[in-house]
């Protein structure tokens, strides 16, 4: 599969990447683990050498599952996990980017990794609160750095202004945040200063979690533990019936390319050179197979264009 520089570092990740959320079961539903070690293996064999984790996902599981699966081809693959959100008995989560808070996590994902050395290691989510310091936090990180414990630092969900706070303290290599076509906000900001900086932007939730993937129809209700329906507005009872209009659209222009609409999605991610690689959500063998499908051919710039414009035809979905 082709991989693409990661901003400015010397990681080259594939241009898609596995994306191990649901690899933590907790709000995913019946998820398996031996269907999801399957899938990451499966991921390997077609080419696909960057692994997305972090601890919150499943208090740990899906880490301690990549690390168990992905141990015997460590050397051959980017190895990416995040720090910053912890969580109670209850399984609430907060976010605590302070030093001690980092150096642990650190030390913690190491061991559920079962490796010696983290690729990429992503600041979660900025502090709500700014109680503590932005020096503090990148400080930790670039000690981890220096301890060989970490390579490169990224972030996750930052703004553009909270990322230049952050590569005043640090060398930023990459920045996370949800990008796909119904949710295109980065276009104003984040895309155009990571490209300007020489930052690696990594799309998340590139097929909207589920919507662009063809999976939903007009009789479908996600039970109220489904995480997408406890976060993400494009799941909204409203929001959901607008969306999968344009879907019925969106649908036949896929139909005219031959293609399934996954696979468009996701190669209208691709069509921007500045994005370095797609964290695709992966439960299954089969899904990771239909998604790296789309790594196989690219869109024209008029197909580009023209769902482009489809998804821009109504602001309500861009959100």
């Amino acid at each position: 599969m082709q991989t693409r520089n990661l901003g400015n570092s010397d990681l080259n990740p594939s241009i898609l990447g596995f994306g191990a959320w649901a690899a933590g079961r907790t709000g995913w539903g019946d998820v398996d683990d031996s269907e999801t070690e399957a899938a990451i293996r499966q991921a390997f064999d077609l080419g696909i050498t960057f692994y997305d984790t972090a601890p919150v996902y499943g208090h740990g599981h899906s880490e301690e599952l990549l690390g168990r699966v992905l141990k015997p081809i460590r050397q051959h693959i980017i190895l990416a996990t995040k720090t910053g959100l912890v969580w109670n008995d209850q399984g609430q989560w907060s976010v605590n980017v302070t030093k001690a808070n980092i150096i642990r996590e650190a030390e913690e994902s190491l061991k559920r990794l079962n490796t010696d050395y983290i690729d990429l290691y992503q600041v979660n989510w900025p502090d709500p609160s700014g109680k503590t310091p932005v020096e503090e936090t990148f400080d930790a990180l670039n000690q981890l750095v220096a301890d060989a414990k970490i390579r490169y630092i990224g972030v996750s969900n930052f703004s553009v202004q909270q990322l230049v706070a952050a590569q005043s303290v640090s060398s930023i290599v990459s920045l996370q945040q949800p990008y796909n076509l119904f949710q295109r906000d980065v276009e104003h900001a984040s895309l155009p200063y990571t490209k300007q900086q020489n930052i690696g932007f990594i799309p998340y939730s590139p097929l909207a979690q589920g919507l662009l993937a063809g999976k939903f129809n007009y009789l479908t209700r996600l039970p109220k533990t489904d995480v997408r329906a406890q976060l993400n507005p494009l799941y909204s009872e409203k929001q959901f019936i607008k969306n999968l209009v344009i879907i019925e659209t969106f649908t036949g222009i896929a139909r005219s390319l031959g293609k399934p609409i996954n696979e468009v999605a996701i190669n209208w991610l691709l069509y921007r050179k500045e994005i370095s690689s797609v964290i695709t959500g992966v439960r299954t063998p089969k899904q990771i197979k239909e998604n790296a499908a789309a790594a196989k051919w690219s869109l024209s710039r008029e197909d580009y264009e023209q769902i482009s414009r489809l998804f821009e035809t109504d602001s309500s979905y861009v959100i």
